[in-house]
């Protein structure tokens, strides 16, 4: 068994010191993870970006993905339990969206970031959203970004 190497000398005190006080708590990081884990599936990060542009009800998101409704409600489902979308009932209908432009800019920017930075041979991901402002930006309306 190798030993473990002996960490190099501390160069900034004061910054070590900064990270380790401004870093999340445990329960956050879990949290955090779980909705990443939720978001690794093409499927469910496709079915969230389609309701960051528009609220739909569950057979036209199932139609628009090229899904079963059993695989979309399913999907829905599990993004709903981590409160990635929410739903609004319609009479018999259910229609989903974004919960917040939080989770919108969030699978938004990852698409961006992928398209740009790692070069996979496509068009960068941009185009207009429709999303609402973030809590605590002051106009409190919709705008596109």
């Amino acid at each position: 068994m190798r030993s473990k190497s002996p960490l190099p000398e501390i160069v900034s005190a004061a910054r070590v010191a900064s990270t380790r006080k401004g870093l999340p708590a445990a329960e956050v990081l879990a949290d955090a993870v779980d909705v990443f884990r939720v978001l690794a599936s093409p499927v469910r990060v496709r079915i969230v970006h389609a309701l960051a542009h528009n609220e739909m009800s569950v057979g036209d998101l199932a139609r628009a993905m090229g899904l079963s409704l059993s695989v979309t409600s399913h999907q829905l489902a599990l993004l709903r339990r981590m409160k990635l979308v929410a739903a609004r009932e319609s009479g018999r209908l259910t229609f989903y969206r974004a919960t917040d432009d939080f989770v919108a800019h969030l699978v938004h920017d990852c698409l961006a970031h992928v398209g740009e930075k790692l070069a996979r041979g496509s068009k960068p991901h941009h185009h207009r959203h429709r999303l609402r402002t973030r809590r605590g930006s002051g106009s409190g309306g919709r705008r596109s970004i």
